[in-house]
Parts: structure tokens; C-alpha cells; sequence
């Protein structure tokens, strides 16, 4: 069962836009994630929920052939989180940060170096090609 989706940003060069998780999150607070959020009972699909998180997080308007599913995290629990990539660049100034405590551009070596939540360190170490630029 797909509870979360899970998002990726990146800009023209191929660098992951990341959000900084406030003080307050209940999960992962003060580490840096992915955009995205929890499938709401109006989410038709996961597609969906991309579509109405990335709106919400980054103010980015977009559509379904936007997105292509490149990873998915099974939890212990057997919930699932698809990784969406948009697969449009987007740069400093097309969007605006509406939750979290911020966002910055990062290529893989650097994302190595971040305190990051759980989903993002589970990719770091099981398919860390996702941070690459295409």
C-alpha cells in the first residue's frame, strides 16, 4: 500500500533540490529530504499526491507527464513510497519555499555529507544513481 510519495527536484545542471525539514516536523526534524508528503484520501494516485504536494511545498504548478517514477522504498511494514523525479529543470526563482525550514541545490557528494532523513539516506545507500544527473 502506497502511503507517501516522495519527490524529486532538480535543477539544469542535475544538482537535487532538497528541503531542510523545520525544528517542528514530527519526522526528521533538521535534516534534509525530499519534497512530497502523505497520500490524502482525495489523492486519486500517486501521481496525484506529487501533483498536489509539489504545489503545496514549492508553489510549482505541474502535470502528470511531468513526472517519472524512479524508485520506490518499501517500508518493514510493508508501506510504500514511490520517488517521483520531475523531469523538468526548475532554478532559483521558479518556485517559492512554502514548507520547511528552506532548500538547496546539492549534487551527490555533498548530499553525502548532510544530515538527511531516513528516506534520502535509505536511497544514498540502495540506489544512490537517483542523485545523478541524467
Amino acid at each position: 500500500m502506497i502511503t507517501t510519495v516522495n519527490i524529486l527536484v532538480r535543477d539544469r545542471v542535475g544538482r537535487a533540490l532538497l528541503q531542510m525539514r523545520d525544528g517542528a516536523a514530527p519526522v526528521g526534524p533538521l535534516t534534509w529530504s525530499f519534497w512530497g508528503g502523505a497520500v490524502e484520501p482525495g489523492d486519486t494516485d500517486p501521481m496525484h499526491t506529487a501533483l498536489r504536494e509539489l504545489e503545496e511545498e514549492l508553489g510549482i504548478a505541474a502535470h502528470p507527464a511531468d513526472f517519472t517514477e524512479i524508485g520506490r522504498r518499501k517500508g518493514s511494514d510493508g508501506q510504500e513510497a514511490p520517488l517521483m523525479l520531475l523531469r523538468r529543470a526548475v532554478e532559483w526563482g521558479d518556485f517559492r519555499v512554502q514548507e520547511g525550514a528552506g532548500a538547496a541545490y546539492f549534487h551527490l557528494e555533498e548530499i553525502r555529507q548532510l544530515p538527511v532523513s531516513r528516506t534520502v539516506s535509505w536511497y544514498l545507500a540502495n540506489q544512490p544513481s537517483v542523485f545523478e544527473p541524467a
